[in-house]
This record gives C-alpha cells, structure tokens and sequence, in this order.
C-alpha cells in the first residue's frame, strides 16, 4: 500500500494545481474575484474527481501498464461526477428548474463529454507516472 501514497496525494494535489491557474487565467479579464474562489471551484471541479480515481486505483491496485483500466475508471467517474455535480450547483443556485434528466439531455451531455475528456487525458499522461511498476 506503501508506493500507492505518491498516487494517493500529488494525482489531485497536481489537478488542483493546474485548475487554479487555468481559471485563474481564464479570468484575468474579469471582474476581480478572490484567488479562494478559484481555489474552491478547482476542488469541487477537478480536485475530488481525481481524488476518487486515484482511490480506484489504489484500491484495485493499478500498475502503469493498466492503460485501458485507467481510462475505464477516469472516463466513467469523472463523466458521472461532471453531470451531478454541475446540476447540483446549478439547482443549489437556483438557475435551473429541471429535473436531472432534462439537464443531462439539454446540457449535461455535452459538459460531461467535455469533462471526461479532460479528465481522461490528464489521467494517460500523469497517472502511470505516480503507479508504481509492479505490483507490491
């Protein structure tokens, strides 16, 4: 369990990282927001979803060259956590009056499409590098 705690921390100390400064950059232009904002949607977007893909990870004790099972496990979470979590955002701020279902068919498809995506990339580049290279 020992060599999983690299996977454990800097997969999403890493994300959270990246996230940050791409919002952060991505706002420079508008109205000045604290930095703790940028901090807070980078944790809630980004940082949990690679949390729990590296504890699937660790848990089913992934190795490096599990490249198919890493982008089963990162695709399939983060695509279900992109959907709830953003509904549940846009319930909680009251902009939305749909059910879950309306959401995942109007919009929800595509913001999850999009997140998966980002998600199964960062995992193929970064993951097999905080693996370790045999089971142990």
């Amino acid at each position: 369990m020992k060599p999983y705690f690299r996977t454990l921390i800097l997969f999403p100390l890493i994300l959270q990282g990246l996230a940050t400064a791409l919002f952060w950059f991505l706002g420079w232009d508008l109205e000045p927001v604290p930095f703790y904002r940028y901090l807070t949607v980078a944790f809630f977007l980004a940082t949990i979803p690679a949390f729990l893909i590296a504890f699937v990870a660790t848990t089913f004790r992934y190795v490096r060259h599990n490249i198919v099972s890493i982008v089963l496990c990162s695709s399939l979470i983060s695509f279900f956590y992109c959907n709830i979590a953003s509904y549940f955002y846009l319930f909680m701020m009251n902009e939305t009056e749909a059910s879950i279902w309306e959401w995942v068919i109007q919009d929800g498809l595509v913001l999850g499409l999009l997140g998966m995506c980002g998600m199964v990339f960062y995992s193929l580049f970064v993951l097999p590098f905080l693996l370790p290279k045999t089971k142990s």
